[in-house]
């Protein structure tokens, strides 16, 4: 025998026997049960000792000094339990002989090999309300039970598992092939069946592996309500930076200058936006909307838009009501930073003007010389007038800063980071912690063509008459923290959100125009800071054994949104140097019908929002023969409370000397003896309000196959008290009609009752395991905001012209749905929905004839027709490289809509009853169009390819031609042909998946967003409203039609690096 094979026997003859030794211990079958938290590897080893016939050897006090969190084992052989022992403390386990086990001193840390990893996800019912108690085990292995809120986290070493789900009354299910990875999170959440009546206990066994989008559609299956949505793993696809950017992706939803949401052709007075829960109020000045893009995208864990309304939630509810969740309690500990920049063609490198910076505006705050009298802070228009008053002789104490900052632009910039930690277990009690914070700076440079403001075409050209750039700068930033604990009984969370957005649009154009001039300059200087801070306390609890659920939740949020010193001029020109477009003296100047000369502006709404929400919810069962009835009772009182402050001051400022053409730089200079004049048309409004609701609902779940949720929800809101426009209203009567108080007002105060009902029902059917059909009634309200309630008047730059306080009454709405949906695999869907809404007295901002006058007021009804149609399918099926890839998404919306506008007067007076006043409506010819923001057609469209590390995504968004602006004379309404958008994202996974590079492209096809009146091949017929005008002419008509505002916003290339640490 060669002497290295004497050498190669006698190293395995005498290794052999340690190796077969040290392993023995695993291959023990005693069945082992073990279920211990907080406690310590001596306590396991008395444990094992009671239970089984060895005799095990170890130091007591030594093993009472190794602690274990957790242990639960059911069923376990006894070799799986000393290895997990051996595992997790710093002990050596050997079986020295067949009726001995030693257990010694070891190493304290544990193999590289065996680091664990984790299965995490959420347990729901077949209606998706979280399951606690659930015991989630591997198969002859440990296990943990879920929290209260359904979630859980499985802790084992890397491996394929099958994991067992049981909870009493629920049949049994088993994920086979669950793949763990070292230091890796596998999602998997699970729907769990009730289980009856029946005696039999059934197991249902098969392979589920999730995703986020795979929950999200899990989630919208079983949704009591017709729901879409979109999930943090999809909006990582898009370059979309903000909640405003990622909606206009979601099935029927449109986005007005990616801020303002469009839900099945309703525009954004109708739709509710939800923060973690709570009705967010309106961030606009002039408008009850949400501007969506102060939200960052990166704090997102899911957008969901319910289109369709149950009892617990509000009855302020129109196309839909969007929820957007936030990150949560996190599942593991982590710390994502990510750094970005971005490229646009017209405006990175290339002359850049703006009003005078001081380095704060990018931190998102105003510059000083914006502040009056040196104060941004001001509580009420009439501290203002008597500051105003005391400088007068100074010319109002304003700063001259009507001059420009230029430099060249730098390209955007964004940072995020993010992180979560979680604090050791304390029993069966979790605690984590999450943080995060996002900045964004960008420059925008767009060419602009306008008719607003007077600088409407000839009708013998097409172009608006001012040509100009619109200059835009604009920073967000924000954190956010939050703290948690939950258990398999509770749930307790704190989060805080704060957001601050400094928005500074600068348009500077010329034109040659009847109105003024040959040689007009028009100078807008539109600037807003919004910060909104919201603070909220939620918790969640199981009672007793029979699954009784309390949930409340206290919010508050504070929202502060200012214009400070905002400015507009128009006025004749010239320019001192031909060189330099943007060098302008300035001449004569024109007013804009709020005061005389140049206008400068401070607007400010600030509210305090407190919002609660408490319900308890009972499950029950009977049978109906040998029908079995799930259901559950669901009570609750929400509300809440709101704290408004809102002013408007407006002043005039002109020169003596205005014969020559002066700098404008210096044209306002004291020297020059400006003169500043204060609008006496203002508004000095402050009103709290409060809002009580109380609401039932009945989920029944009957058999297998229907499941019936409904209930009624009652409100109580006293508008009246808080209308001013009604009380200037009613004063304005009384004064024209003798002033002496006698007139009989009750149908002008009736017009509001404070208490309303709201039923409302959802009827699923469930044809197959992955297929519903779906039917929806219910009722709704949509009333003015508390801003539309205030007496006012203002020049509105996005309307053109001033924007006045008009009395409007609220809006009712009746809903119908019908939808079939069918999950063919998970994260595919296909479905269709049809849907009706019938609206009386829908609200639409109107322009007064050819007047630039604007106006909030009723229309008599309005009838919505609609369909939607959604497809994500996987081609996995396709057994070809590259092709199985790849995801296709789609989605459609078509409206067919109707209005019938009315002339209603307020001031009427009845025959019968000569001191009764009267309302009187006058209906005018119903017109077969959208209400304004909303469009006949929606296309979304995407095509995502991933193949590690390399993730490929196309989106694509158009929306055909939609109502901007209704018109007392129909002709005259104003249409907006919105941007064409495909969009691209590349991304490479670097650095053991830990890194990520994100290559994005917007606007691809360099489309531009327009706003235009049809002049119908100069049709009488139609411009007198004797004829409907047809589809086509609704289009825009290249050449024949007016261009009243035009907006290019160039390509934008945008480069992200994140890291997961």
């Amino acid at each position: 025998m060669p002497l290295k094979m004497v050498f190669l026997f006698l190293f395995i003859a005498g290794t052999t026997p340690f190796i077969l030794q040290a392993q023995s211990y695993t291959s023990l079958a005693d069945k082992i049960q073990l279920d211990a938290t907080k406690t310590n590897a001596a306590l396991v080893v008395k444990s094992l000792q009671r239970q089984t016939h060895y005799t095990f050897i170890y130091d007591p006090e030594y093993l009472e000094q190794c602690p274990l969190a957790s242990v639960k084992f059911e069923g376990a052989t006894l070799g799986k339990v000393l290895q997990y022992l051996d595992y997790n403390t710093p002990v050596d386990i050997e079986l020295t002989n067949t009726n001995t086990i030693a257990v010694r001193k070891g190493k304290a840390e544990r193999p590289a090999v065996r680091v664990n990893g984790k299965v995490t996800g959420k347990i729901v019912d077949g209606k998706n309300e979280p399951l606690p108690g659930v015991t989630i085990a591997v198969q002859g292995g440990q296990g943990v039970i879920s929290n209260v809120d359904g979630t859980y986290e499985l802790q084992l070493e890397p491996g394929k598992y099958n994991i067992s789900f049981s909870y009493i009354s629920f049949d049994s299910r088993i994920v086979t092939d669950v793949e763990v990875t070292s230091q890796g999170i596998t999602p998997l959440n699970v729907v769990m069946k009730s289980s009856g009546s029946r005696l039999k206990e059934v197991t249902v066994t098969g392979n589920y592996k999730k995703s986020s989008v795979e929950g999200l559609y899990a989630l919208q299956k079983n949704n009591a309500a017709v729901t879409d949505g979109i999930s943090a793993d999809l909006i990582a696809r898009t370059p979309d930076k903000s909640v405003g950017d990622v909606l206009k992706r979601v099935t029927g939803l449109a986005t007005l200058d990616n801020k303002y949401v469009v839900v099945r052709g309703l525009s954004e007075r109708y739709n509710q936006a939800m923060l973690n829960g709570q009705v967010m109020p309106s961030t606009e000045l002039n408008r009850k909307n949400f501007s969506f893009d102060i939200i960052p995208a990166n704090i997102i864990e899911n957008v969901t838009v319910v289109k369709t309304l149950t009892p617990d939630r509000s009855a302020e509810f129109g196309g839909g009501l969007i929820e957007v969740t936030t990150l949560d309690i996190p599942s593991r500990n982590f710390l994502n930073v990510s750094v970005g920049g971005s490229y646009n063609d017209k405006t990175t490198g290339k002359p850049f003007l703006t009003m005078p910076l001081e380095g704060k505006e990018y931190f998102a705050k105003a510059s000083n010389h914006r502040k009056m009298l040196g104060e941004f802070n001001w509580k009420s228009r009439a501290d203002m007038v008597t500051a105003f008053n005391a400088n007068e002789a100074k010319g109002g104490g304003f700063n001259n800063n009507w001059g420009f900052s230029r430099f060249n632009a730098q390209p955007s910039q964004n940072y995020q980071v993010s992180g979560g930690y979680i604090l050791p277990r304390q029993g069966r009690g979790q605690i984590g912690i999450i943080a995060a914070a996002n900045y964004r700076n960008t420059l925008q440079t767009q060419d602009v063509r306008m008719g607003k403001a007077g600088f409407e075409a000839p009708k013998e050209k097409e172009y608006a008459a001012l040509d100009g750039t619109l200059y835009g700068f604009t920073t967000n930033l924000g954190a956010m923290a939050g703290i948690g604990y939950r258990d398999d009984k509770n749930r307790i969370s704190f989060q805080s959100l704060y957001q601050r957005t400094l928005d500074q649009q600068l348009l500077i154009g010329t034109a040659a125009t009847s109105t003024y001039s040959s040689h007009t300059l028009g100078y807008f200087d539109q600037m807003s800071v919004t910060s909104l801070w919201q603070n909220q306390l939620r918790g969640e609890h199981t009672l007793g054994s029979h699954g009784i659920k309390l949930r409340w939740m206290g919010s508050a949020v504070k929202l502060d949104r200012q214009r400070p010193d905002n400015h507009v001029l128009i006025g004749d020109y010239i320019r001192a140097d031909e060189s330099d477009k943007n060098n302008y003296n300035i001449g004569s100047l024109y007013t804009l019908g709020v005061q005389g000369g140049a206008l400068r502006s401070w607007v400010r709404a600030l509210e305090n929002n407190y919002t609660w929400d408490v319900s308890a919810q009972a499950p029950f069962k009977f049978n109906a023969g040998k029908v079995a009835i799930d259901n559950s009772f669901k009570l609750g009182y929400a509300g809440w409370s709101k704290d408004r402050l809102f002013y408007v001051f407006n002043t005039g400022n002109i020169i003596r000397s205005f014969d020559n053409y002066l700098p404008l730089r210096s044209y306002f200079t004291p020297d020059n003896g400006v003169i500043t004049s204060l609008d006496k048309f203002g508004d000095n409004y402050q009103k709290t309000a409060a809002l009580h609701a109380v609401y039932a609902m009945l989920d029944n779940k009957i058999g297998d196959k229907f499941r019936l949720v409904w209930g009624v929800r009652g409100e109580y809101y006293n508008l009246n008290n808080v209308n001013a426009v009604l009380d200037s209203t009613l004063s304005t009567i009384n004064a024209s009609r003798g002033n002496d108080n006698k007139l009989d007002y009750s149908d002008l105060k009736n017009l509001e009752p404070n208490f309303r009902l709201f039923p409302s029902a959802n009827l699923t059917y469930s044809v197959t395991p992955s297929m519903n059909l779906r039917l929806a009634y219910a009722t709704s309200i949509i009333r003015p905001d508390l801003r539309e309630l205030s007496f006012f008047r203002e020049y509105d730059f996005e309307l053109g012209g001033l924007y006045t306080a008009n009395l409007v009454r609220s809006t009712t709405i009746k809903h119908y749905d019908f939808r079939y949906e069918w999950y063919p695999g998970p994260g595919e869907i296909m479905s269709v929905s049809l849907f009706y809404k019938k609206m009386d007295y829908p609200m639409e901002i109107y322009r007064e004839a050819s007047n630039n006058v604007f106006r909030l007021q009723n229309n008599k009804l309005a009838k919505n027709y609609g369909v939607e149609v959604e497809i994500r399918k996987s081609l996995k099926f396709i057994p070809v490289p590259v092709i199985r890839d790849l995801t296709l998404y789609g989605n459609f919306t078509y409206l067919d809509a109707y209005v019938t506008p009315a002339i209603i007067k307020w001031n009427g007076l009845d025959p019968e009853n000569p001191n009764k006043i009267k309302i009187t409506e006058e209906l005018l010819p119903e017109e077969k169009r959208p209400q304004s923001g909303a469009s006949n057609y929606m296309v979304n469209a995407g095509l995502y390819y991933d193949t590690k590390p390399v993730s490929v995504s196309l989106v694509y968004n158009y929306v055909t031609n939609r109502m901007y602006r209704a018109n007392e004379i129909y002709a005259l309404s104003l249409f907006e042909r919105p941007l064409e958008s495909l969009d691209a994202q590349l991304a490479v996974k670097v650095l053991k998946n830990k890194g990520e590079v994100k290559l994005n492209i917007s606007n691809l096809l360099n489309s531009f967003n327009m706003i235009y009146r049809n002049r119908y091949g100069d049709d009488n017929e139609i411009e007198e409203g004797k004829k409907t005008p047809s589809s086509k002419q609704m289009l825009y008509q290249r050449g024949e039609d007016e261009i009243n505002y035009k907006t290019s916003p160039g390509r934008t290339v945008g480069l992200t690096v994140s890291y997961k640490f």
